[in-house]
């Protein structure tokens, strides 16, 4: 299933490099073999042992064909590239270069490029209702990613993917949870699918958090097998793995609850967030993140400065934010008790200097507290620069080789502004930011 890149840090959870799954990756490469009619049988049969896996009648045969892998990767390039802007790319790149995700010297748009092609494999197209297979692996390899595929397929005529295809601009971790939503459906239905066909029974009600397994099992084996996505930056490699690996957790707790009835309901309201699929309890209660208006920096800053990007982060885009400098336990438990946030990226259009500011609200004041102290924490590492002035309970500013840095607590509230260029900017900055305004999901 293809899902669209965005401007973001929640982008890179949000979009898919491929027009289809991450798993179909990890079928092995043949020789370039012409379609025949064993594969489009095959297709159909798969289809009818998805259709009683998941409970989904097939309203209308799914049309197949057949594609190589160049003709793969050049639909799927196109599809970026018609999805995303080179200004909305270059936008996401400065956000991810100013936050230390991935290094000044970064091609992101040609990194993209390279896991696609790596990537790259069969797919479902909810524009065209098509289903095209890789026509250089063997039938017998690509079964279960055929499994996932049409599983997508029937989401299709059930549920409406193409309403994923144009998601509003400015909010990649609802648009991120959607995707999780269907991703994770559709490889748990592989994998009933794959043990199926091994004769081996699988209820994934009773098996231990499938992210959890899914987690372990990919970074074992992603350097080894896929060395592009191996060695890209964790923000890259973390972002791509969402949809698949928590959004099977999120799917998994949505059975243990009830039936595929329950997921079908989950279709009709989307889950709002990355954090309602990392604690699906979120989403059974209906608990929706705050939504901010973030005040406009851009007559504040001057004549010479653009807003660039603009967007959500989420649970899971602020836990990659810190998980880059600090330990998984500490970024995890910081992240969450996330209410909402939205962050703009400013630029000097003359000198190239850039400015985020961010506005994020918690579900508590200690939530806030602990986030507070994370950040602190993780803007040392990063400039390893110490807090110059300010209140330690409560505003830290720091000195760094790309401007000021502060970072305020303001009751269930932290704003934080990165790369002010004098103190009285700074003043200015903040006290616009602080007119921001906070309105319930």
């Amino acid at each position: 299933m293809k899902r669209l890149f965005t401007a973001s840090v929640a982008v890179l959870i949000a979009f898919a490099l491929t027009a289809g799954s991450m798993v179909a990756a990890w079928q092995g490469a043949a020789a370039i073999k012409k379609p025949t009619e064993n594969h489009l049988e095959a297709t159909r049969e798969i289809l009818d042992s998805v259709s009683r896996l998941r409970e989904l009648a097939v309203k209308q045969p799914v049309k197949s064909g057949a594609k190589s892998r160049e003709q793969i990767k050049e639909s799927v390039i196109r599809d970026l590239d018609e999805s995303n802007t080179p200004e909305e790319i270059e936008g996401s790149a400065k956000t991810l270069k100013k936050l230390g995700l991935i290094p000044k010297d970064f091609q992101l748009r040609d990194y993209l490029v390279a896991l696609l092609a790596e990537q790259v494999a069969g797919y479902y197209d909810p524009k065209t209702q098509y289903f095209y297979l890789a026509s250089w692996i063997p039938l017998g390899e690509q079964k279960t990613v055929i499994a996932h595929e049409l599983c997508h397929a029937l989401q299709d005529q059930h549920f409406d993917l193409r309403r994923f295809e144009k998601w509003p601009q400015g909010d990649s971790d609802a648009e991120t949870a959607a995707h999780a939503l269907a991703e994770g459906e559709a490889t748990i239905v592989m994998y009933q699918y794959e043990f199926g066909e091994k004769g081996i029974p699988f209820d994934v009600t009773k098996l231990p958090p499938l992210t959890d397994l899914l987690l372990t099992e990919g970074s074992d084996n992603d350097d080894k097998k896929f060395p592009v996505l191996g060695n890209a930056p964790n923000v890259l490699k973390e972002g791509l793995q969402f949809p698949y690996f928590y959004g099977a957790g999120f799917v998994q707790a949505m059975l243990k609850r009830g039936s595929w009835q329950k997921l079908n309901d989950a279709y009709r309201s989307l889950p709002a967030s990355t954090e309602q699929i990392m604690h699906p309890d979120k989403f059974v209660l209906n608990e929706k993140p705050v939504k901010i208006a973030l005040a406009d920096l851009t007559a504040t800053l001057g004549a010479n400065w653009k807003q660039v990007d603009t967007d959500v982060n989420g649970e899971f885009g602020y836990r990659l934010i810190l998980i880059e400098y600090l330990n998984k336990r500490t970024a995890s438990t910081a992240a969450q008790g996330w209410g909402g946030d939205k962050y703009a990226t400013y630029e000097n259009k003359q000198t190239g200097e850039t400015v985020i500011a961010g506005y994020t609200a918690w579900d508590s004041v200690g939530d806030a507290q602990e986030f507070f102290q994370a950040y602190l924490e993780r803007t040392e590492r990063r400039y390893n620069a110490k807090p110059v002035a300010g209140d330690a309970a409560q505003l830290r500013i720091f000195e760094t080789r790309e401007g000021l840095v502060s970072i305020e607590l303001r009751d269930q509230d932290v704003i934080i502004i990165e790369g002010a260029k004098n103190r009285d900017q700074l003043k200015v900055l903040s006290q616009q930011l602080l007119k921001s305004k906070k309105t319930m999901g």
